[in-house]
């Protein structure tokens, strides 16, 4: 009798999904990732010397976390909203890049546009719950986020094909972000849901049809299995966000500079980081059948490993390409995973995701700082090495300091809800 009771999850279309990987690739992949390789184009059209171009990457992380913190606040209970913010903010942002007429305006345009990343995380979390069945929703999270590859797959095409012509660029850029968010309004099949009980409870759209009735008393989950639960996964993820800024932030000088490859291969070794980052979404039914103990230190190892490998031949064009590609493969599972804790630890999955993202973020800029202190001081080599070590630190500590809950990702998140209802 239990089963007829409970009303049934709505599930969305092929739409959905694919407007949801888009979202990803343009907020993530185009709009914030695109900067980086954009700005030797943008460095001949402003005056953006290389310390003016730091410290406008450094304050659009910045305003990602800002975003990110407003996604978590708002993205459980308002998440079509919050696709919108994402979706609008990426593509006027990416609008007034191709029509900057000034640098301020200019640096004005890149920060808007970061903040569509921001948005999208915790407002297509929530969305995926809401528009998926149970035991699906792991996997399909894990899809949706290997749309970062994507998105920096196409951001390579587009700098090697429309590099001199850059504001066409990202007039596509600004194109295909509205694209995705009107795809995934449209594909939505769960509107008006989630504004009561699963607006108190959190998402509760995750945690399948025995979650369904439950937010009016969703009280005592929050109290049992709140922010505080997400102690360990944030350390993780910002030691994490520390070992893999070393690709992100000097990768392609190292290959440069250190290496010796001309502008073209370089750009060629970050396409295969981006395929190496879509390829995730291969690993998205391995990442929910098993537990985050083993997923997580087997994709951070793997960023490592990369990172180690590419400052060994920084020279060798096969053993760079390589290199990049796990690298992409590795740090989009790796972020996929963190999706999959924070639905299977927070009492909402769309404010643990935030919260989560914000930590990596976080990370990834002291990273950056780091690893700029030990290459001026030392060398590549010692700082990529640092880089890698502090990657198998966040693995060490997962491991030492996890429980194993159960054998997947599903078996977590009902253990985790059993927890916080004993």
């Amino acid at each position: 009798m239990k089963r007829p009771l409970q009303p049934s999850v709505p599930t969305a279309g092929p739409l959905f999904a694919v407007a949801a990987v888009t979202l990803i690739a343009a907020t993530y992949g185009l709009a914030r990732l695109g900067y980086g390789l954009f700005l030797p184009a943008f460095s001949t059209s402003f005056d953006l010397t290389p310390a003016v171009g730091g410290l406008l990457s450094s304050g659009a992380s910045v305003i990602y976390c800002v975003s990110a913190a407003l996604g978590f606040v708002y993205a459980p209970r308002h998440p079509r909203l919050t696709t919108i913010l994402a979706g609008s903010t990426a593509a006027l942002g990416s609008a007034g890049i191709a029509a900057a007429p000034s640098t301020g305006f200019f640096a004005a345009a890149v920060l808007l546009a970061g903040m569509g990343a921001g948005f999208a995380s915790p407002a297509l979390v929530e969305l995926v719950q809401r528009n998926t069945k149970p035991f699906s929703v792991a996997k399909r999270q894990s899809v949706v986020n290997s749309g970062t590859g994507f998105g920096v797959v196409a951001a390579g095409l587009l700098a090697l094909l429309l590099g001199s012509s850059w504001r066409l660029a990202w007039v596509l850029i600004a194109v295909i972000a509205v694209a995705g968010m009107v795809g995934v309004l449209l594909g939505d099949v769960s509107r008006g849901r989630g504004s009561g009980a699963e607006g108190a409870g959190g998402a509760e759209g995750a945690g399948g049809n025995d979650d369904a009735g439950r937010g009016q008393r969703g009280g005592s989950r929050q109290r049992g299995l709140g922010l505080g639960a997400l102690k360990w996964p944030l350390a993780a993820a910002f030691t994490y966000g520390i070992g893999c800024a070393a690709v992100w932030v000097y990768g392609r000088t190292l290959l440069e500079d250190q290496g010796g490859m001309p502008v073209t291969l370089s750009a060629g070794a970050w396409i295969a980081l981006g395929v190496g980052g879509a390829a995730a979404v291969l690993t998205a039914p391995w990442l929910a059948r098993h537990s985050i103990r083993l997923t997580w230190p087997v994709t951070v190892l793997a960023t490592a490993a990369a990172t180690a490998g590419m400052a060994v031949a920084p020279g060798s064009t096969g053993i760079s390409f390589a290199t990049a590609a796990l690298f992409g493969l590795a740090y989009t599972a790796a972020t996929s995973v963190l999706i999959i804790w924070a639905t299977a630890t927070a009492s909402s999955s769309a404010a643990g995701t935030s919260a989560l993202f914000i930590s990596l973020i976080l990370g990834q800029a002291a990273g950056a700082a780091l690893t700029g202190a030990l290459i001026e001081g030392s060398g590549f080599g010692l700082a990529f090495a640092v880089s890698a070590a502090a990657c198998g630190v966040s693995a060490a500590g997962v491991i030492a300091h996890t429980p194993n809950h159960g054998t997947s990702a599903e078996d977590g998140l009902r253990a985790a809800r059993s927890e916080a209802t004993s």
